[in-house]
């Protein structure tokens, strides 16, 4: 029983921190002049380090959708893993301090045999989703002459 509300507790702190941090960085981001993007903070950085930046993004540099898509399920991911780490190290803590209590070590099997099954799970939906949506943007590629 104090397994598991310790387990709460820090799921609770974790999530508490991360929403947080989102809250932080909305009023931050709010604060900041709207004329500076991060695409042109990165053009000029780009440009003070004597790089061509013209090639990367032309004159106009812009974030576009599919790059922040992809950063919020890159964030997505880097979660789960670290839930997935946070679980698999609370199974093995409960299997090393079982001392011989069955229940414990059935607890603990199950929930590394769950986190796995789960990171399985989501590896997969990630593996289909990019397949998929490279199948359709190669078909678009073929077919608009690009």
């Amino acid at each position: 029983m104090m397994y598991k509300t310790f387990f709460k507790k820090v799921i609770f702190i974790v999530l508490s921190v991360l929403i947080s941090s989102f809250a932080l960085s909305a009023v931050q981001a709010a604060d900041t002049p709207p004329a500076s993007s991060v695409g042109s903070l990165l053009h000029e950085a780009g440009e003070a380090a004597k790089y061509d930046t013209a090639k990367v993004e032309g004159d106009n540099p812009a974030i576009s959708i599919p790059t922040v898509a992809g950063g919020i399920i890159k964030i997505f991911l880097s979660i789960l893993a670290v839930i997935f780490i946070i679980l698999m190290l609370y199974a093995g803590y409960l299997w090393m301090t079982a001392r011989g209590n069955e229940e414990q070590v059935t607890k603990a099997k199950e929930l590394i045999t769950s986190a796995v099954i789960g990171l399985v799970i989501v590896i997969a939906a990630y593996a289909i989703t990019y397949f998929a949506l490279y199948m359709i943007a190669k078909e678009y590629v073929q077919d608009s002459g690009f």
